[in-house]
């Protein structure tokens, strides 16, 4: 038996770590932290606003440049906005016409309400394909969903 080999498990984990958490952040989730956001075509204020995008509108940061991060959103949209105005609340927005929202994390379970398209929640908890669901002003707990169901997580 060789002695070395936890070390050697060890040491390659180390080395990997750094690689792995860059690739694992390479595109990452937030919100929108102001009311009504202008999302620009460039990173610039003198840009065009392609969109203007609500509290809590989740995002995809795509990259950063200087001040500005470049998003993609639940609709395929894609621009900039100033940093400041990107919070890192997790949200969530409902992507089809109606959503069981259930009180635990399984198809058995009971429908505590129904979501609607384009609606905002904040996400509260993760497990397995399932996410649970909060109102964003007061983070109550709605409910459970799956994750296929809405862009955000």
């Amino acid at each position: 038996m060789n002695d070395d080999k936890p070390l050697v498990v060890l040491r390659t984990c180390l080395l990997l770590t750094p690689l792995i958490l860059a690739l694992a952040g390479s595109t990452h989730g937030k919100s929108i932290g102001k009311d009504q956001v202008n999302i620009r075509e460039q990173p610039n204020l003198n840009s065009p606003i392609l969109f203007t995008a609500p509290l809590g509108y989740p995002i995809e940061i795509k990259k950063e440049s200087g001040k500005w991060i470049y998003l993609n959103d639940w609709q395929n949209n894609n621009g900039w906005v100033y940093k400041s105005l990107v919070s890192d609340i997790d949200t969530a927005v409902i992507l089809v016409d109606k959503a069981n929202i259930r009180s635990t994390a399984s198809l058995n379970a009971s429908v505590v309400t129904t979501a609607k398209l384009g609606e905002i929640y904040s996400i509260l908890a993760k497990d397995n394909n399932w996410v649970k669901l909060g109102y964003y002003e007061s983070g109550t707990t709605v409910g459970w969903i799956r994750d296929d169901l809405i862009f955000g997580e």
